[in-house]
């Protein structure tokens, strides 16, 4: 027969703290590692101008719906808000050191967190303890907008507004169908007028250009219409000396008149005349400037040859190749060489050293060939010696 064994009562009370302790251990263990708290974190902070009323810490820091952290604490200052953010060291590999965070909440009264947005172009470098981020967008809580609006409706006087609406309702009342009509109008009115949307953006772009050029400018038109007013205000003033100058002006206008008017026909005759003359003169204008200058340019260079400084003149004699005898028909010239006058490569430069090109043209009936070498013409030579001496 087994034999029953007392415990001592104070064996069965410590058996039950212990157990009772070890539960309460595992559940405190449980909710720690639940709340992160047995996890390295990397310290990262975001700022923004608000954070909102249910941004509390320990958010979510998520990127693309992946939690990659959590909200440390919220610290608000002057220029801002500043939230340190505790981040899952192994997700910072993947996160760009350009990434932007919006603070969103999933639903109306929802709790916001944090939410990271990746950049078009992410940058090669991750980010890492210490970095600064800077929110771009935090959304507007609908208790926000109820506080705003009871600041409006606050400052709304009711009594006011309750008149304003009235006379709203008095004034649409019966009128139902005529505002229908009136909107079905304004419908039909836009129908046409949405084809031509692009050209009316693009006339008042145009008109914006036109608009800019004209702003541009505005001082000086100003600064003419000044001068005008003090040009008319100057002719005001000086109104008689203005009358007797024109009367002046019209009796010298008579005199010319008497002078030139019996002459009128010749005048006209020989401006008329002179027509054909002016227009050779312009068409050789070019090459007559470029001969005056020449003239002017070896004028001075002759100046010693005609003993300007030694009071004889200075001449150097030569002999020369004569030419060829004349032929007829042969030599008989042609007028056949047209061309604009030309003073190009220095031509009016006696100094210059440039090489001037030959000006081709249509004048004989064989070109004109200098000659280098001697040759003797026994029929000139016997006419030198025999016959009669030259005139001349």
């Amino acid at each position: 027969m087994a034999q029953t064994i007392e415990r001592p009562s104070w064996a069965k009370k410590l058996a039950a703290t212990f157990m009772v302790a070890s539960l309460v251990a595992v559940c405190a263990l449980a909710a720690l590692q639940f709340l992160g708290s047995f996890q390295s974190t990397v310290p990262v902070t975001l700022t923004a101008d608000r954070a909102g009323l249910v941004m509390n810490p320990d958010a979510k820091v998520r990127l693309r719906g992946v939690v990659v952290g959590r909200v440390g604490n919220i610290s608000e200052s002057t220029d801002g808000v500043t939230l340190k953010l505790d981040m899952n060291p192994d997700q910072l590999k993947y996160i760009p050191a350009n990434v932007r965070a919006d603070i969103k909440s999933n639903t109306v009264f929802g709790a916001k967190s944090v939410n990271l947005e990746m950049p078009e172009n992410p940058s090669q470098a991750r980010l890492s303890g210490g970095s600064t981020i800077e929110t771009e967008d935090v959304v507007v809580e609908l208790n926000t907008i109820y506080g705003r609006l009871v600041d409006v409706l606050a400052e709304v006087q009711p009594e006011k507004l309750n008149a304003t609406i009235g006379a709203i309702d008095t004034a649409l009342s019966g009128r139902g169908e005529q505002i229908g009509q009136g909107f079905a109008d304004l419908s039909d009115l836009l129908r046409k007028t949405n084809p031509h949307l692009d050209a009316l953006s693009r006339d008042i772009e145009a008109g914006a250009e036109f608009t800019n050029v004209y702003a541009d400018v505005m001082p000086d038109l100003l600064k003419v219409v000044d001068n005008f007013t003090f040009t008319g205000n100057t002719l005001v003033d000086n109104a008689s000396d203005l009358d007797a100058l024109l009367m002046n002006v019209t009796g010298m206008a008579d005199t010319i008149n008497g002078v030139i008017a019996p002459s009128k026909a010749n005048i006209i005759s020989t401006l008329a005349n002179l027509n054909p003359t002016a227009r050779l003169l312009g068409y050789q204008s070019p090459g007559l400037a470029c001969f005056i200058e020449s003239t002017a340019a070896a004028g001075q260079k002759a100046l010693p040859v005609f003993g300007i400084e030694t009071g004889y003149v200075a001449l150097n004699a030569g002999l020369l190749p004569g030419k060829e005898p004349y032929r007829y028909p042969e030599d008989l010239p042609r007028v056949n060489v047209d061309g604009p006058p030309t003073c190009q490569d220095g031509l009016s430069d006696p100094d210059s050293a440039v090489h001037t090109d030959f000006y081709v043209g249509d004048n004989a009936a064989y070109p004109y060939q200098p000659r280098t070498t001697a040759k003797a013409d026994p029929t000139k030579l016997f006419q030198v010696m025999f016959g009669p001496a030259p005139r001349g």
